[in-house]
């Protein structure tokens, strides 16, 4: 009875890894693939190499765009509603308080981190800042400025870069 146990714990343990590999591949195939502006920068890990830090214009959210509650605690799940405008997606509305999109739009969570009341904007982060790439390139991307960023979003909420341009 013991050793029945024992391999159902491994037998279950075996399947939540290859879950976890498995949900990160499907979003290539399930995913909607949308493009966002950003502005690189060229920082280097010692333990993963170079990487490319990225600026996205869609973690500044206007307080007009904003219909959760004003005041949301740092840290907090935020669902920000996206639409194609002109090659990229921006932001139509965000809140704390999940929705529904609808035809051409996508829903991005992100994490709140703060509110700038000065010029009402909430700062929120998606957490696709990092992308690593080939050793001794990071210069290029530092130096195009303004690049596209493709990203793969699941309908299941998990997103992953894909590009960089």
């Amino acid at each position: 009875m013991k050793r029945i146990f024992f391999y159902i714990i491994v037998g279950l343990q075996f399947l939540f890894l290859v879950g976890m590999a498995a949900s990160y591949y499907m979003i290539d195939y399930f995913g909607e693939t949308i493009k966002l502006e950003t502005l690189p920068v060229d920082p280097q890990d010692i333990f993963y190499g170079d990487y490319v830090t990225l600026r996205y214009e869609i973690e500044e959210i206007q307080a007009n765009k904003w219909g959760g509650n004003e005041n949301p605690t740092s840290g907090n799940r935020v669902y920000v509603l996206l639409e194609n405008k002109e090659g990229a997606y921006q932001v139509v509305k965000a809140s704390d308080e999940k929705f529904q999109p609808s035809s051409g739009q996508v829903m991005l969570t992100a994490k709140y981190k703060y509110h700038d009341s000065i010029n009402s904007i909430y700062q929120v982060d998606y957490g696709l800042g990092r992308y690593y790439i080939e050793d001794n390139t990071g210069q290029q991307y530092e130096q195009s400025g303004e690049m596209i960023v493709t990203v793969a979003v699941a309908p299941w909420g998990q997103k992953k870069i894909t590009d960089l341009k």
